[in-house]
């Protein structure tokens, strides 16, 4: 009785504090279960981003021959980039029975070659356009015959002094072709005038020497073609006057002078920035350019010059249809420029027109591939790169100066 009277008398009480507690037991496996629950969401979650992570990254069943296609064309590339680069040096010959090693017994083919370089060196000038200001011969020849014309003045014989007939003669030269050049300005001219048969090995070794002349000279020879383009006078052209083409420094007969390697023991014209040199993928010389060249115009010319050049190629055997190959063997070393003097006595009968002229010199080196030419280098000369030849370099006797250089003011022109 008691019992009952006291849960009547405190059933206010009673009824909320067994609702409470009903409730607290409930509340604890509710927040268990979420945290179940939340975990297992956020599992799901992660599970479904790697499924779509995995769908987006699926390898395609062609995948193989996709990657196959993508190799092939890195292989293509680099096997494009070999070819170009042996067809750099991949370059026409002179003759087709000296290299490596001559296929006949007999010296007629040093012969032929001796020929067939005068003959380059004789359309040197003639690829130019190109001719010398008139000698004294020519000037005697010109005033007793003909009537002379130069721009709006003309002589008639008997009309006018003595200076005056050189200057319009001179002046009508400048206005007949395009650019000043005689076959003395290229290194080498004379190499074969006086040339003696010494052996197989000393002469092969000559004609090595004498065709990275002719290859040299003729890229700078399409050099002035290429930026005279269009020109048919002197004043029009940005390239007046080809000075000189050398191989090498000092006061010795440039007819002589081939070019030379530049290796660990032989320097160049200069210390290259390049810091290049022959080894096992290259071989280098140096060479020196001078030119008179309209002010404006200088860096088109060593533009030009380090440009992209075309040759023919019809195998080392001469064996081959002649295929069009390209080369770009030279960089611009150094670089000096000096004003000209049009009234000095030793550049008389130059008339340049009215541009602004300079005299410019440059120092370049020429770079061999190897890949492309090595099949064809006499071990003579592979010898001469090593610094293990019993004979030295070309029969002249180079005696390049190597390294140091100092650049000396060249001669200017006329009016």
């Amino acid at each position: 009785m008691d019992v009952v009277k006291i849960i009547k008398k405190n059933m206010a009480i009673i009824i909320p504090a067994v609702i409470a507690a009903a409730a607290l037991l409930l509340l604890i496996p509710s927040v268990m279960l979420r945290g179940k629950i939340s975990n297992k969401l956020e599992e799901s979650a992660s599970l479904g981003r790697s499924i779509n992570s995995m769908l987006n990254t699926i390898v395609s069943s062609r995948q193989p021959e996709i990657e196959k296609k993508h190799q092939d064309s890195h292989e293509i590339d680099a096997n494009q980039i070999d070819k170009l680069a042996m067809q750099t040096t991949q370059r026409e010959l002179l003759s087709y029975k000296i290299f490596p090693d001559p296929n006949e017994t007999s010296m007629q083919i040093f012969n032929e070659f001796k020929r067939e370089y005068n003959t380059a060196f004789a359309g040197y000038v003639k690829n130019l356009k190109a001719l010398d200001a008139p000698t004294d011969n020519e000037i005697r020849k010109l005033a007793g015959s003909v009537t002379i014309s130069a721009g709006n003045e003309s002589y008639s014989p008997g009309t006018k002094g003595d200076d005056k007939i050189v200057e319009l003669i001179c002046k009508s030269r400048s206005q007949e072709i395009p650019v000043y050049a005689n076959p003395w300005v290229f290194s080498g001219y004379a190499f074969w005038d006086n040339w003696e048969y010494k052996g197989t090995e000393s002469a092969v070794k000559d004609c090595w020497y004498c065709q990275l002349a002719c290859w040299i000279h003729q890229d700078v020879i399409d050099t002035i073609n290429s930026i005279n383009a269009g020109s048919s006078s002197v004043d029009e052209s940005s390239v007046k006057r080809l000075l000189s083409v050398k191989f090498t420094e000092g006061t010795r007969d440039s007819g002589l002078d081939l070019p030379v390697y530049v290796n660990e023991t032989v320097g160049g014209l200069c210390q290259p920035w390049t810091g290049r040199k022959c080894n096992e993928k290259i071989d280098v010389v140096h060479f020196k350019v001078s030119a008179i060249v309209r002010a404006d115009d200088v860096l088109k010319f060593m533009s030009a010059l380090c440009s992209e050049k075309e040759h023919n190629f019809a195998g080392y055997k001469g064996e081959l249809s002649p295929e069009k190959y390209k080369h770009n063997q030279i960089t611009v070393l150094e670089s000096s420029i000096t004003p000209v003097d049009r009234n000095s006595a030793e550049n008389k009968r130059y008339y340049y027109g009215s541009d602004a002229v300079v005299s410019l010199d440059l120092i370049c080196e020429y770079v061999f591939n190897r890949q492309g030419y090595d099949v064809i280098k006499p071990q003579s000369i592979s010898d001469d790169i090593a610094g293990t030849s019993s004979t030295g370099s070309p029969s002249y006797d180079s005696g390049n100066q190597g390294g140091g250089y100092g650049m000396p003011g060249m001669p200017g022109g006329m009016q």
